[in-house]
């Protein structure tokens, strides 16, 4: 994913990648949603601030992709989030 050069792979590697506060997504909380028939969710970084719509696509059970749109201010609207997460 540009401008990330990042590659995981297997079950720890997601939760781990996410939860790394090295990553900026320590504290983050995701809030679930569909995208295009797939589960997803909008994730807030600590302090609320928007960072990502991350669509995870699923295949027999299983986790085998994980894409993440960063813009944030276009597409966190067509989802019903807010600008900030107040939660």
């Amino acid at each position: 994913m540009p401008p990330h050069s990042l590659r995981l792979r297997g079950r720890a590697d997601v939760p781990a990648f996410l939860r790394d506060p090295g990553r900026g997504c320590h504290d983050s909380r995701p809030v679930p949603l569909t995208a295009n028939g797939m589960p997803a969710f909008g994730q807030y970084r600590a302090g609320g601030v928007p960072w990502a719509l991350q669509v995870v696509e699923i295949t027999d059970g299983r986790i085998t992709g994980l894409t993440s749109f960063l813009d944030t201010e276009r597409l966190f609207p067509l989802f019903g989030l807010p600008p900030r997460d107040e939660a």
